[in-house]
């Protein structure tokens, strides 16, 4: 028999992974779930392997649009993705055990950290790395649909660079949105 290692935080104290929900993930004893860290962690990491890919390909663009800043917004955009997913990871409740959040119950920004002074620049980082992707794929849809006169000079190497960065931060965009919904599935405070 197989038995694979899952990495969990109990929500509490008196609970212990017992049991698997419908759709995989761990239960608890009393019922309620276990925060799955380990899947947490391997999407973070996941963030900051598309942000450092974004910001290659970001670099290549700039030198293949001749210093143009079309393509290139993917530099910025992966600058602030690892570091928004480098500060995630690093503020995280899950290494030291789950700790309960000291934000208001009914602040938007528990979710983000354990306290509203790490809660509030992780949500500016993230706003601003969501932004640039937002930014990269405007500029990703123009170049791919390109003008008369850019036509013409829409190289191969452009064309493919566009469709890398859009999977790159369609990839970001999804993991932040899975994060996100585990965090507030699991979030017992």
């Amino acid at each position: 028999m197989s038995f694979r290692k899952e990495s969990v935080c109990p929500l509490s104290t008196e609970n212990t992974v017992t049991d698997r929900t419908s759709d995989g993930y761990p239960t608890g004893s009393s019922g309620t779930g276990v925060y799955p860290f380990a899947l947490v962690l391997r999407l973070r990491v996941l963030q900051v392997v598309c942000g450092i890919s974004a910001l290659v390909m970001g670099a290549v663009a700039f030198i293949e649009e001749r210093g143009d800043l079309n393509l290139a917004f993917a530099v910025p955009a992966g600058c602030a993705t690892v570091l928004a997913a480098a500060a995630s990871i690093h503020t995280s409740r899950g290494f030291s055990g789950y700790q309960p959040s000291t934000c208001r119950t009914s602040s938007a920004l528990r979710f983000l950290g354990p306290s509203l002074r790490v809660a509030a620049p992780l949500a500016v980082l993230w706003a601003v790395a969501c932004s640039l992707h937002a930014t990269l794929v405007f500029h990703a849809i123009r170049t791919l649909a390109g003008t008369s006169e850019a036509k013409s000079e829409l190289s191969e190497t452009v064309v493919v660079l566009a469709v890398t960065e859009l999977t790159l931060t369609a990839i970001t965009i999804l993991a932040v949105l899975f994060i996100l919904r585990i965090d507030c599935r699991y979030d017992p405070d």
